[in-house]
């Protein structure tokens, strides 16, 4: 019984030496920038945020921006027009933003009231054929999507993309 706990004692010592050594030596890779990016979790899960509403770095043009808000009632919100190219209507397409359905094409155009942030997606998975939008129409305080980008689906979802406000 002696000979058992004297091995699990030496194997128990060595296991927290060797521990101990690869603490200070992974804390002594962390001063590196590459290795320090790729060895910490919080580095890689951190990103930009966006402010709300999404302000431009440019002085001069938050500048314009300040004077916009003042005179015209400037709006964090924007209007998207989604058209169908080749169809007058399919009435199974939907557009989703934020994975929430907001419209359908029962007609050939579609508008959708947008925020800066959102995420803005077209569903044809009901149609077994190709089916091609194409953007008709931004609000001036839209940077992205831009005027005339043109998706296709086949039978699947199309991520427009997300939407930033100037």
């Amino acid at each position: 019984m002696k000979q058992l706990l004297d091995k699990v004692e030496k194997y128990l010592i060595r296991g927290v030496v060797l521990g101990v050594v690869a603490l200070v030596v992974v804390q002594a890779m962390m001063t590196k920038e590459p290795l320090r990016f790729y060895l910490s979790l919080g580095e890689r899960l951190e990103g930009q945020s966006i402010e709300y509403p999404a302000g431009n770095v440019n002085s001069e043009k938050t500048a314009v921006n300040k004077k916009r808000e003042g005179a015209e009632g400037y709006s964090p919100w924007g209007k998207l027009t989604i058209s169908l190219k080749d169809y007058s209507a399919l009435a199974k397409a939907k557009v989703l933003v934020n994975n929430e359905e907001v419209a359908s094409f029962s007609s050939k155009t579609v508008e959708v009231r947008v925020m800066g942030g959102d995420v803005v997606e077209i569903d044809s998975t009901y149609y077994n054929f190709p089916v091609t939008f194409e953007i008709t129409g931004v609000s001036r305080n839209l940077a992205t999507p831009s005027l005339h980008q043109v998706f296709t689906s086949n039978q699947g979802m199309v991520m427009v993309g997300k939407v930033i406000v100037k």
